[in-house]
């Protein structure tokens, strides 16, 4: 794999985020996650100004990914599913695999809205009855495991899934089966939603999994597991990281089980930058800070541009267990290399759930 689409930030962003991951073992939490999202939207910044074709260059190479991908299939039937779909960086993703020929379903909570983003993509691309849209929430056990149980009655193979909905800096509260709400549904209910959909994946000829996570990642130095189930403690951004670490964990300690298993499947997470989404809807005041902000965040058109990437592209068919930025594999926070860290993860995942890897 040889595309790399913006060299010139790589090494001392890279540089930074390890310096983060490196204080994240003595400073506060909530205070190193918000270094790395004001060093996001810096990113951006120096991206428009030193690079301003940054979006003209990012559309043209979707408009590659998605004709590549056409091309590829000649005409095949192809599935892909992408959660919280109906609007952001999913509607995005899920827009660009509809324009690639995919029957695409957008699993999200609200059908109504569902159904809006279907109407809007069908109008948006002129292209009708590839996008539906089905019921699923994340932070309940029994919702996704219904939701698998649908989806396996008429579907025979599964070519994509782009685990991509999410929540951040929320209030404490518990999901439906008492964990902590942003790791329940950032990471637990995709956690239960991959395993239950590897068969399916693994029949297709080259099944790809996304794995959305976010350089919040680097800002802590552990999962503290004590703490998802009671308010002790409870960072509203530190919580957030720590599900985006568990995001990056998973994938890695996936991508390990499908080797053994010698599938195909390949998975990879990625980070879309510092992006304008409905993630900030549940702080008003980051609504509010955030407003002037959009100058210097990404839209969900640019943020989407990796995960499209990861879904697409022929370069990275067989690529599996990496994390990427602007389409490059970075540097990860040493945790998520540590074998035992994602093993552990892993064992509590399986002991929260009841759910394990099975093919």
């Amino acid at each position: 794999m040889t595309t790399v689409l913006f060299p010139p930030h790589a090494a001392w962003h890279d540089r930074f985020l390890l310096w983060i991951a490196h204080i994240s073992q003595t400073w506060p939490l909530g205070l190193t996650a918000t270094m790395v999202g004001v060093m996001e939207c810096v990113l951006n910044v120096w991206q428009y100004i030193k690079q301003h074709d940054f979006t003209a260059r990012s559309i043209k190479r979707r408009q590659l990914w998605i004709d590549q991908a056409r091309t590829a299939a000649a005409g095949a039937p192809r599935v892909a599913l992408v959660t919280g779909g109906n609007t952001g960086l999913g509607y995005e993703t899920a827009k660009a695999l509809v324009e690639a020929g995919y029957r695409t379903v957008i699993a999200c909570r609200s059908v109504g809205k569902g159904e809006e983003a279907v109407a809007k993509i069908e109008a948006e691309t002129g292209i009708k009855g590839l996008a539906e849209v089905c019921a699923l929430d994340l932070s309940s056990f029994e919702s996704v495991k219904q939701f698998v149980r649908e989806f396996k009655s008429r579907e025979n193979v599964l070519d994509v899934l782009v685990n991509n909905a999410g929540i951040m800096d929320v209030p404490f509260g518990l999901t439906k089966d008492g964990y902590e709400t942003q790791f329940g549904v950032n990471h637990l209910g995709h956690y239960i939603l991959t395993n239950e959909l590897l068969p399916l994946l693994n029949k297709a000829k080259q099944g790809r999994i996304v794995v959305l996570s976010s350089g919040a990642m680097y800002s802590s130095n552990e999962i503290r597991y004590d703490r998802l189930q009671t308010d002790v403690g409870y960072s509203r951004l530190g919580h957030y990281s720590y599900s985006k670490l568990a995001n990056l964990l998973f994938a890695k300690a996936l991508k390990t089980r499908l080797e053994q298993a010698n599938s195909k499947v390949t998975v990879n997470a990625c980070h879309p930058g510092a992006c304008y989404t409905e993630l900030f809807r549940n702080n008003l005041l980051m609504c509010i800070v955030m407003m002037p902000a959009q100058i210097v965040c990404r839209s969900p058109r640019e943020g989407a541009m990796t995960s499209i990437y990861l879904a697409l592209a022929p370069e990275v068919e067989n690529v599996s267990g990496e994390y990427f930025f602007d389409q490059i594999p970075r540097t990860v926070n040493p945790i998520a290399l540590r074998e035992q860290e994602q093993e552990m993860l892993w064992s509590k995942s399986v002991s929260y759930t009841g759910v394990n890897f099975k093919l």
